[in-house]
């Protein structure tokens, strides 16, 4: 199979999650063989900042990655999508520290890319296959393993509680990524909102880009005072479920979300691979863990 590129230019603009500055992402077709980089172009030399996952240096609510003093964030997303849609070769270039939350899913990351059209390149495409299983886990319950296997899986379980109960999301195939998972938005935990503020994150986190869950009792004057945080007339005050009754796209969407972030972060590894995924409880921070063991595996069978 062949390696794939653009076949011309995506440009888009939006504010990020976490500063809310609006910046603009052109993303670029690139030569065979050179992989993902992201160019931030607001700064002096236009540095490169390579999305690997040897460069992850924070995953509080989303992956950043730096390299040699640059830095960008929130990139899961794109991520997730480029490599889901078979895209191997693409620079990404943003005029700000953040890419876009657009709607926190990577739908319109999908739809531009179906819009540009995707092209076959000179180049062969490597797909590394795994000898046996591996396997990550952490104290807090989180449990990653990849099986060996003919072609790209994945089954997420995440469970938090009362306030979300067990839910499984199972993508069969990767190629089913853009009716399946691209879609699937971002959530938070009401009880989180304040305190994520409070640490300077979310600023550019709305109703329209995140899910809300109810996890927490609150009086109505709290809620008042998170919708003015969150740049909100008024939310109506309830006692569980999502807030305002935000309709769904799957009734599962919370774990599918968690397949597509997964998908992003473990595509830090820097190589295409074929694998059967199975993740309990997963999260940015070991996502990126297990990225970077992945990737050190790799290595060596290159």
């Amino acid at each position: 199979m062949k390696q794939k590129t653009l076949s011309g230019t995506v440009r888009l603009s939006g504010k990020g999650l976490h500063l809310g500055k609006v910046s603009t992402l052109t993303i670029m077709p690139a030569k065979p063989n050179s992989g993902y980089v992201f160019v931030r172009t607001d700064l002096d030399d236009n540095p490169h900042v390579r999305p690997i996952a040897d460069n992850v240096n924070e995953t509080s609510r989303g992956t950043t990655i730096e390299e040699n003093g640059v830095s960008i964030s929130t990139i899961e997303h794109l991520m997730a999508a480029t490599y889901a849609m078979g895209i191997d070769n693409a620079e990404f270039h943003v005029d700000g520290p953040e890419v876009p939350i657009f709607d926190g899913s990577s739908r319109i990351y999908v739809e531009e890319y179906k819009k540009i059209g995707i092209v076959e390149q000179d180049a062969e495409q490597k797909v590394l296959d795994l000898d046996a299983p591996l396997k990550y886990s952490n104290d807090n319950g989180t449990e990653i393993t990849l099986y060996p296997s003919d072609k790209y899986s994945a089954k997420v379980i995440v469970d938090y509680g009362k306030a979300l109960p067990t839910q499984t999301a199972e993508l069969y195939d990767i190629s089913d990524f853009a009716n399946e998972i691209a879609n699937c938005r971002t959530f938070v935990f009401i009880s989180e909102i304040e305190p994520l503020l409070k640490m300077n994150l979310i600023k550019g986190g709305d109703l329209d880009n995140a899910i809300v869950v109810v996890d927490k009792i609150l009086p109505q004057s709290e809620y008042d005072r998170i919708a003015a945080l969150c740049g909100k007339e008024s939310m109506k005050a309830q006692e569980s479920g999502i807030l305002n009754n935000l309709k769904l796209q799957f009734d599962n969407e919370p774990a599918r979300h968690k397949l597509l972030d997964i998908i992003g972060d473990l595509a830090l590894c820097g190589f295409r691979f074929n694998a059967r995924i199975e993740a309990v409880r997963p999260g940015h921070f070991a996502n990126t863990q297990f990225s970077k063991e992945l990737r050190q595996y790799f290595l060596q069978k290159k």
